[in-house]
């Protein structure tokens, strides 16, 4: 008995290493380097004026109908980019449906929110900040009235 369980347990480790090394063949098919510069969105080049914006934006409460949530709340930096909940809470309190997903390198995702209904990262910031569950705000009450080529 003795023999077979150390027999066992000599073939598991020498095909550890072999494993390993196929797994890590497979996860480089899949996953590529991160590109060294962030991508933009089509038609809407990153500027430092735009960089500086996004960020205002991002931490702002007032983007919400109750002017306690902003972007951040569910979307914590310092947590990975996410409330780490189960499902987030939003508006009045409410217990969302799903939970966030990170934002982290957010614009170098195929789709955007879980379900891929927004056809660019641009599309996908304006659904939070409008559904009743999560902000609650109308977009008519904080659009901005500049020329967006200004930005």
């Amino acid at each position: 008995m003795r023999h077979i369980i150390s027999t066992l347990m000599i073939s598991t480790a020498l095909a550890a290493p072999a494993l390993a090394d196929d797994m890590r063949d497979d996860a480089l098919d899949l996953f590529k380097a991160l590109p060294s510069t962030v991508p933009a969105v089509a038609g809407n080049p990153i500027t430092p004026t735009k960089i500086e914006l996004g960020k205002m934006l991002f931490f702002d409460p007032r983007l919400s109908a109750s002017g306690v949530f902003s972007c951040y709340s569910c979307h914590n930096l310092t947590t990975g980019g996410d409330d780490n909940l189960e499902t987030s809470i939003g508006h009045g309190w409410q217990k969302e449906p799903r939970n966030s997903p990170t934002v982290l390198n957010a614009v170098l995702n195929e789709a955007q929110f879980w379900d891929g209904r927004a056809a660019d990262l641009a599309d996908q910031a304006k659904g939070p900040m409008q559904a009743g569950v999560e902000m609650a705000k109308a977009i008519e009450a904080f659009e901005a009235t500049a020329d967006p080529g200004t930005v």
